[in-house]
């Protein structure tokens, strides 16, 4: 019988895990390196020049640790795709961002011609409404270009997921099938959407059955990871976050008021003072992103204790979250000071160790 955690799929963890951190590290400091010299040239090339540059540079700079970071993937195992069906993928969120971010910088000039010196309130406005668009199409409009997905199969995996469902009460519009296994070996589930567009989905990588598993405990790791999905749907987590997010995106849009003030050479209201924005918003959503995570960790650890309650023992969780660990080769233990500014889940060892000791963590 695999032992788990499997001490040797751990160390492989380890090494595929430090590797893409490093990856991580080296393209934010390059790509911010490239926003920090776009930004002191605006002035002596031109706004549009500064556009072009902002746009094409930052997509080229991240490319090859994109391309890296798909390699390692695929390396240890978790990526499927071919090279050029992660290349079409990245061109695919590369059109998209153009789209919304075009969209998006029209809209942030047109507000600062409108409003003047009081431009932050109501670009902070639009950009949480647009951010909420975002969130009630995204599994309508945006994952399907990515994902297939497919309305759940009747079956027993239908059938003990929407028991889940209605031992906690929860009216699920729609449950679908994730076409994960295309692309990745990793699993997972998720509420996305808002309102009417609400889904939850459950990749078909989490309804496999593994190595020494038999059919009933594939089934309960599935039942037990949408428990904690309907817990998020329970908690209202999405509203909070929302939330959460607008506070941040404040935050952000300051960090932005700031860098046009001080480096956009025409002022604000013009096409100059766009990489100014780019910088200032993303160097101050850095600083207060580790509080997010904080928040964030919180809502997960609610969510957790509510699919121990649902699945009626802890025990059933924790042998969830170990075969999760071990499939989409996480640490058990990352390392602190990475963990605490950036993750937005509690570290697996503290989940698991929480629902083994019958820990109760209640929603706040």
């Amino acid at each position: 019988m695999t032992e788990f955690p499997d001490p040797l799929r751990q160390i492989e963890a380890h090494a595929y895990q430090r590797r893409r951190r490093r990856l991580g590290l080296a393209g934010n400091v390059v790509e911010l390196a490239g926003l920090v010299a776009i930004v002191a040239v605006t002035g002596s090339i031109g706004g549009w020049w500064a556009l072009v540059l902002l746009v094409a540079g930052l997509f080229l700079l991240g490319l090859p640790f994109g391309y890296a970071g798909y390699r390692l993937s695929r390396a240890h195992g978790l990526s499927r795709q071919t090279t050029a069906g992660w290349a079409a993928d990245r061109l695919k969120g590369a059109a998209i961002g153009l789209v919304l971010g075009g969209a998006a910088g029209a809209a942030l000039i047109g507000i600062q011609r409108a409003a003047g010196d009081g431009w932050p309130l109501p670009a902070w406005i639009a950009i949480v409404a647009f951010s909420a668009v975002l969130a009630a199409l995204w599994p309508v409009l945006l994952l399907p270009i990515f994902l297939r997905s497919e309305p759940m199969a009747s079956g027993d995996l239908a059938d003990a997921l929407w028991e889940t469902a209605r031992r906690a009460n929860v009216h699920v519009r729609d449950m679908r099938l994730l076409k994960m296994g295309e692309k990745t070996a990793a699993a997972n589930a998720m509420v996305a959407g808002l309102g009417p567009t609400v889904r939850i989905y459950v990749s078909d990588t989490l309804a496999e059955t593994e190595e020494g598993e038999d059919e009933g405990g594939a089934l309960a790791r599935t039942r037990v990871v949408l428990a904690h999905e309907l817990g998020h749907h329970v908690h209202r987590d999405m509203w909070r976050l929302m939330v959460v997010s607008a506070a941040s995106l404040a935050a952000g849009i300051l960090g932005a008021w700031a860098a046009v003030e001080a480096f956009a050479p025409d002022g604000a209201g013009h096409v100059s003072t766009l990489p100014s924005v780019v910088l200032g918003f993303t160097l101050a959503s850095a600083v207060v992103s580790p509080l997010v995570a904080a928040y964030s960790r919180r809502r997960e650890r609610a969510a957790d204790a509510y699919a121990a309650d649902l699945a009626g023992e802890g025990e059933t969780f924790a042998r969830a979250m170990e075969r999760l660990v071990a499939r989409n080769l996480s640490e058990l233990d990352p390392p602190r000071l990475y963990h605490l500014l950036t993750s937005s889940h509690p570290t697996p060892a503290e989940r698991i160790a929480v629902a083994r000791a019958g820990g109760r963590v209640p929603a706040a």
